[in-house]
């Protein structure tokens, strides 16, 4: 069973993988592949930390 669990989710994964390479071997030159890698970073996170819980100073006084 578990065998089973772990090819079909294998197959999953190594598909993603593949249609990745490919949008990423089909840009036109350098800045077009650093385009794609960085949106697909930013695709593969499901959130993202654009800060640390810092806010300003004016929601300290209260």
């Amino acid at each position: 069973m578990f065998e089973r669990l772990s090819k079909s989710l294998g197959s999953l994964f190594s598909d993603h993988d593949v249609a990745r390479d490919d949008y990423l071997a089909s840009s036109g030159d350098l800045a077009d592949l650093e385009r794609r890698m960085r949106q697909i970073d930013e695709e593969d996170h499901a959130y993202s930390m654009h800060f640390c819980g810092s806010v300003g100073r004016q929601h300290d006084a209260g």
